[in-house]
């Protein structure tokens, strides 16, 4: 049976945590002078207050070690929180209302680079690096870092790693999984430190320079400014933009193999060359669309423009250089359709993953297969190793509740007055965690005229597709909280 205490106190911890993470935000509203500062302490009094509270409750299972379900629920329940707690600091200083303040946590802390704020000129500079600040812990993932740091959770903090930050499990990089968690956020941390010096060198402040670190290397997409990438004039920031989005959708365990000198690992991994390829497939496409139709006249400008959107909607960052929401259709078609894509298992990206589209491809050549030779027995294999039926199986189940979320949702956005296109590249989007979309939600555009309820909604798909669905529809199961 589910232990409630338990639960309570390891959420409880992770609260404490954000509300102490509330804290940094005082410090650069006081250096910078913006006023905000008020709104940040107000939040995190609250946000430790509630912290406290359930780490009280659950203080008399502290020396219990979570089992598989209290794990699943640890997920579920601390992220909720936190995205929740996120939001305090929107309302407190009077940016957003509830909905939209809602809405620009969840969006923050599932990594999605959907905003609702209308003019990001006027929001105080303290305000833009919590936004930031929030996709960057969300992007490695809160439960890693807390794993991390707190090696009681034993195999509870893996179980919890594996429905957090997918693909952990598989790359298991020492034999204490509080070991791999602090490789993983070591490689992140030298990533963002390398990122933020490439960023200074092209002349980029401080204070911008450290929030667009944070905002690629999780890859997000926010950023300070209401254009984007476009703010910085040349091909500079783009180009390390494009190439560190790239590295943010590989499995960051790869990236410690290449690190440590095993090549063949990294550039021969199946899921590094997919994505790869159907990146580079869309750009062409894209590419030949937006030069043969006269949007640019340097094939070359089209290509990288092609490119430069392609990773970002695959990596489901969301950064832009220009609007491609009013390239040709086909264009258009051959960026977006890669927000079903998503980036390699165990990277920052959201969506569907390549390791299922892969194995989806290969269970349809299986079946196409056995079709010719109806009695052979074939194996479904992925980077040599068999795949097992079970795998199979939660592979395309996944695939199901995917597809019928968004479905589902498409339905719901257009009874809340959103046109067709528009509420299926919305919920597309959302449960994708890339943020832009098509119709009345361009690259251009923002999510403030969206109704509050639909804000509701599209805040549970980013909070869906971040945790890959499971560890969030489980909870409502009656049967998981019974024996």
């Amino acid at each position: 049976m589910v232990q409630p205490r338990l639960i309570c106190w390891i959420a409880g911890l992770i609260v404490l945590v954000t509300g102490a993470m509330l804290l940094l935000p005082v410090i650069c509203s006081v250096a910078l002078g913006d006023g905000a500062e008020a709104a940040f302490l107000m939040s995190a009094a609250a946000v430790l207050a509630c912290g406290f509270a359930l780490a009280a409750v659950g203080f008399p299972a502290r020396r219990q070690e979570p089992r598989y379900r209290e794990s699943l629920a640890v997920v579920g329940v601390s992220w909720f929180l936190v995205s929740l707690s996120g939001s305090l600091p929107y309302f407190f200083s009077g940016t957003l209302d509830a909905w939209g303040s809602v809405f620009e946590s969840f969006a923050g802390f599932s990594s999605t680079g959907a905003t609702n704020i209308p003019d990001l000129s006027k929001v105080a500079p303290s305000l833009l690096f919590w936004r930031v600040f929030t996709q960057y812990l969300g992007g490695m993932g809160i439960i890693v870092l807390m794993v991390a740091v707190l090696p009681f959770l034993g195999v509870g903090g893996q179980i919890m790693m594996k429905n957090e930050f997918s693909g952990v499990s598989g790359d298991k990089l020492k034999p204490r999984i509080a070991q791999t968690a602090k490789i993983l956020w070591l490689v992140y941390l030298s990533f963002t430190v390398l990122l933020f010096c490439l960023y200074l060198a092209g002349g980029g402040g401080f204070f911008d320079s450290l929030c667009l670190t944070f905002s690629t290397m999780s890859t997000g997409g926010f950023a300070n400014w209401n254009d984007s990438i476009a703010h910085y004039q040349g091909w500079y920031v783009p180009s390390v933009t494009l190439v560190f989005m790239f590295m943010g959708s590989v499995s960051f365990a790869l990236h410690y193999q290449l690190f440590t000198g095993r090549f063949r690992a990294f550039f021969l991994n199946p899921e590094v060359l997919f994505f790869s390829s159907a990146v580079l497939l869309a750009s062409v496409i894209a590419a030949c669309s937006l030069f043969a139709s006269g949007y640019y006249r340097s094939p070359g400008e089209a290509f990288f423009q092609a490119l430069f959107h392609s990773v970002s909607v695959a990596s489901t960052t969301g950064h832009s250089i220009r609007n491609w929401g009013d390239w040709p259709a086909l264009a258009q078609g051959a960026v977006f359709g890669l927000v079903l894509m998503g980036g390699c298992t165990g990277s920052t990206s959201g969506g569907l993953k390549c390791v299922r589209w892969i194995i989806l491809f290969k269970t349809i050549h299986r079946v196409l297969r056995r079709y010719i030779h109806p009695r052979s027995v074939i194996t479904v294999r992925l980077a040599g190793k068999p795949v097992a039926e079970e795998a199979l199986e939660a592979v395309w189940m996944f695939f199901l509740l995917y597809f019928l979320a968004g479905a589902a949702s498409t339905l719901v956005l257009t009874g809340l007055g959103l046109d067709l296109l528009t509420a299926a590249s919305a919920a597309a989007s959302s449960l994708g965690n890339v943020g832009p979309a098509l119709g009345q939600l361009g690259p251009d555009t923002t999510y403030a005229w969206i109704p509050g309820p639909a804000k509701g909604l599209m805040s549970l798909l980013m909070l869906l597709g971040r945790l890959e669905l499971y560890s969030i529809l489980v909870l409502f199961i009656p049967e998981f909280w019974s024996r």
